[in-house]
């Protein structure tokens, strides 16, 4: 009855993807498909892509530092989950003598209550735990795409320019990828794009519901991953403005800003300061890789940064020696374009027709890429009707997260590091910039700007499209392959 079960799932799933197509196509033939609804039913899809993938990924499959749930020394992602579950106490030990442990522990505390939950109720919380943990790392997923499509819509962008950025978030690889990923990234992404959406509505209505939202997503974001705390000068760049430009409204704003702090500091900072006071451990400390790793990039910084030599784009995949291939991948705006795609291993090995699809939707996520950074500087002509605080949000996000990234790069040379979980907030601002792009471009006249609008929507559907036919061709070629 399983392998009836196990068989049926990908075709039912299937079933449920085509639901929201068919009923979305009935909705424009009756001429009640509006913008808003046809967001919903691109969120559902998106919902529906992200069960596929968790059907077919396991606790072995595109996981980041997690380890193995039945090893007895394990000092990855699931061996702090299983501590905490079972000393119930944070670590009372230097968290960098055991490698993954000096992560933040939000994410891992919840975690290890649903691996709790499971065993209390008599269920193999080993075997078993993974699969049910995927189901919360998944919703993260969809509820950072759905708080995604609203934050755009309140910047104003709308109609089609709206249901493009949202599908392109939605459809988004990495967004897939981390949905299966039980490390915090997805948890901590999700806090991000909380802390842009209250943000946002803050310096719309100044209320103090939303100075909160801002204060527990940056606070609890950096409990789950530190890393969360690079949207704080985006964040006070809009306070600042916006206190300036309301300054009659000061006796209002600044004790909102100091409920922030006394909100958002302690909670955000309360590991980091605990593991400096207890154990010496630096705000700022990472555990590193040897240069005998096997993955160590000794490429010259110049040449890392400015090779853009054509045999780099021979294949869209991730380049490793120990895999057999001719170089480590070096240059990391390449890896974190093709990282961004498919994560950091080949799809499809056995069938060069299907890696042909992964080929064009490198190439087609290569091009979204290049266009949102044309976005962003589109973005500041005066025609593109946005408060300059929200500009500023954008641009700043953007600039920080990947700046942040080039200097990881080279401060720790690792093909690992060249990863686009720690740069998925822009997949939201360049998203933001194309759907404003698009509305500036569809109303102008200038044959260049048609054009490159053009060009962006072609693009922007070519992205979703491609993500979903690969993702969820995969399912059906795991299942013939295994």
């Amino acid at each position: 009855m399983s392998d009836i079960i196990k068989a049926a799932t990908p075709s039912f799933l299937l079933l449920m993807f085509f639901a929201p197509i068919i009923y979305g196509l009935y909705l424009r033939r009756i001429n009640k498909l509006t913008t808003d609804r046809l967001c919903v039913l691109i969120l559902v899809c998106g919902a529906v892509l992200r069960l596929m993938y968790i059907s077919y990924t396991d606790e072995f499959i595109r996981q980041h530092d997690l380890g193995r749930f039945y090893e007895e020394k394990n000092n990855y992602h699931s061996g702090y989950m299983l501590y905490l579950l079972e000393n119930l106490h944070l670590p009372d030990f230097d968290p960098r003598d055991r490698w993954q442990f000096y992560h933040p522990p939000l994410h891992h505390i919840i975690c290890a209550s649903v691996l709790g939950l499971l065993k209390a109720l008599g269920i193999d919380h080993i075997s078993k735990g993974p699969g049910v943990l995927q189901w919360l790392t998944a919703s993260y997923s969809v509820l950072f795409c759905v708080f995604a499509s609203k934050t755009m819509k309140l910047l104003g962008i709308k109609d089609k320019a709206l249901s493009l950025a949202t599908a392109v978030v939605t459809f988004h690889p990495t967004l897939i990828i981390l949905s299966g990923s039980l490390n915090n990234d997805m948890l901590s992404a999700l806090f991000s794009m909380l802390a842009v959406y209250f943000t946002v509505r803050w310096q719309k209505n100044r209320k103090w519901y939303d100075i909160l939202g801002i204060a527990f997503s940056v606070g609890l974001g950096m409990m789950t991953k530190l890393t969360v705390g690079l949207l704080a000068p985006a964040i006070a760049i809009v306070f600042l403005i916006v206190l300036i430009k309301k300054r009659n409204e000061w006796k209002k704003l600044v004790p909102q800003f100091v409920l922030f702090g006394a909100v958002c500091i302690p909670i955000g900072m309360f590991w980091p300061v605990r593991n400096l006071i207890k154990f010496g451990v630096p705000f700022n400390y990472v555990p590193g890789l040897s240069e005998n790793s096997g993955q160590y990039i000794d490429t010259p910084v110049v040449k890392r940064l400015f090779d853009y030599s054509i045999h780099q784009f021979s294949s869209p995949f991730t380049q490793w020696e120990w895999n057999g291939d001719s170089y480590n991948e070096y240059n990391p705006v390449i890896a974190l374009l093709k990282n961004a795609m498919f994560d950091e291993d080949p799809f499809f090995s056995k069938s060069l027709t299907l890696q042909s699809f992964c080929t064009a939707l490198f190439f087609a996520g290569a091009v979204v890429a290049v266009l949102s950074v044309l976005a962003l500087i589109v973005m500041w002509s005066k025609h593109v009707k946005l408060d300059v605080e929200l500009k500023l949000l954008l641009t700043i996000i953007y600039a920080v997260i990947f700046g942040n990234y080039i200097i990881f790069c080279i401060n720790y040379p690792q093909v690992c590091t060249e990863n686009m979980r720690y740069c998925v907030p822009l997949i939201f601002a360049g998203s933001a910039a194309l759907g404003l792009m698009i509305g500036r471009f569809e109303e102008s006249g200038n044959y260049t700007e048609k054009r490159i609008c053009k060009t962006a929507a072609v693009s922007m559907t070519a992205l979703p499209l491609l993500s979903t036919f690969v993702y969820a061709a995969m399912m059906f070629y795991e299942m013939a392959v295994n």
